[in-house]
């Protein structure tokens, strides 16, 4: 397993190092941007994107073709309407034509986040935690969920010696024990909040997913705070256990925004946008949630099809985990009011621990009203929904999930003999 990973991230690093230097932007076009071609898009999309100011013409007039840069992360199964997104090239077919698509591959949000800082990313891919701190840096707003999980797609992970020779058994075993996690992620907010639910005092060491899950191989380290597909991998292969998902934990909102009324550990995964694009190109902004919503349709209705394209990025996964773990998350692309319940609960214990630091955050509830904006989605999906298609408007909205099935626990057993193939798509009519 550990030269499969090795292997696997050399030629992603290599590929990924490539990805940065090709040229992102396509050549400025003088002249009024909201010309002629703005007749495809109506006043309504105009009023939205005047939050950002008047356009410049500085990425070209409605309608132009455009080179497009989206950082995504094929390693995070909450992602992965990007992958689908790349693989099946869904949003080409959206975009003006003569555009381009380049996708930059990334391990973690941080690579992502500077890409958008130089105007090297106009859509970036991340959870909601990474995501609060990147858009208090850069100017950019959380404009669509790719989706949510119920209580899933974070794991703290124990190494099977541990579990074997009965060091932990309970969560106050962990008491000043070495766990990994990757400061500023996700994962960090949900093992944080499990030391604050049971009192106790990890010895908590920022490390890459690679390092935890080499540690837990080797048994340097106790436990790991990880995301999927990772802990149903370690599961498959029999070197450590999903020994506490979300299941099984509170909410980060259970003592930062108690309003939420929810029993379960979540987590949002954020489809950023930065403002010049929100402001400058409506169109694309248009073509990039309709794209996205197909892709979630695809996840909900052919969810085999889905891990197919899923696994032509990443094949080193196994079938069986990436379909698997398809069925851990809600394909749901909105910002309902108790979704921003619990991006508000993410924020304060963010500005608690000092990730949350410029003028933005400042009041952390007053940066997620604004922060987190879903007007253009309900544009788009009302604009899909005109041609008879399916939206995530048809789903019942966070914290639910879509079967009750979905908030039982998932094993990659379940899928042990799947074979993925290709096969035709037809987008879902309603």
């Amino acid at each position: 397993m550990k030269n499969t990973i090795d292997q696997s991230r050399r030629t992603f690093l290599n590929y990924a190092g490539a990805s940065v230097v090709l040229s992102l932007l396509p050549n400025p076009v003088r002249g009024n941007a909201y010309a002629a071609s703005e007749k495809s898009i109506s006043d309504n999309w105009l009023s939205i994107v005047r939050k950002y100011g008047e356009p410049t013409g500085k990425f070209g007039k409605i309608g132009d073709p455009v080179t497009l840069t989206i950082g995504y992360q094929p390693y995070g199964t909450i992602h992965w309407t990007a992958t689908v997104n790349k693989q099946a090239q869904l949003l080409e077919k959206y975009l003006p034509k003569g555009s381009k698509v380049v996708w930059f591959r990334s391990l973690s949000g941080p690579a992502i986040s500077k890409n958008m800082d130089a105007g090297k990313n106009q859509f970036g891919y991340m959870s909601e935690t990474p995501a609060l701190t990147v858009s208090d840096k850069v100017s950019c707003d959380l404009v669509a969920a790719s989706g949510y999980d119920v209580g899933e797609f974070g794991s703290i992970c124990v190494s099977n010696k541990f579990l074997e020779n009965g060091e932990i058994k309970t969560p106050k075993d962990l008491d000043g024990k070495k766990v990994g996690t990757v400061f500023g992620s996700f994962a960090h907010r949900q093992i944080l909040t499990f030391i604050k639910e049971h009192n106790i005092k990890p010895l908590l060491e920022n490390q890459t997913i690679d390092q935890q899950m080499t540690g837990l191989m080797a048994g340097n380290i106790h436990a790991a705070a990880l995301w999927e597909p990772y802990p149903s991998w370690l599961e498959q292969k029999g070197v450590a256990q999903r020994w506490i998902v979300g299941n099984d934990m509170p909410n980060t909102s259970k003592f930062y925004f108690p309003e939420l009324q929810t029993n379960r550990f979540h987590d949002v995964g954020a489809t950023l946008a930065i403002h010049d694009w929100l402001r400058e190109r409506p169109d694309i902004i248009r073509a990039y949630l309709k794209a996205e919503e197909e892709c979630r349709d695809m996840l909900i209705h052919d969810p085999d099809l889905a891990a197919y394209f899923i696994w032509t990025d990443i094949s080193e996964i196994p079938p069986e985990v990436i379909r698997a773990t398809l069925d851990m998350i809600i394909w749901d692309g909105r910002i309902n009011g108790e979704m921003k319940k619990h991006l508000k609960a993410c924020a304060k214990m963010w500005k608690e621990e000092g990730f949350l630091k410029n003028p933005r955050s400042q009041d952390p509830e007053k940066y997620v009203d604004e922060w987190a904006d879903d007007r253009i989605l309900q544009l788009a999906m009302k604009e899909l929904e005109a041609e008879g298609l399916w939206t995530s408007n048809r789903l019942a909205g966070f914290p639910n999930p879509i079967k009750p099935e979905q908030l039982q626990r998932h094993d990659w057993k379940k899928y042990e003999n799947i074979s993925l193939e290709a096969k035709p798509w037809k987008p879902t009519k309603i």
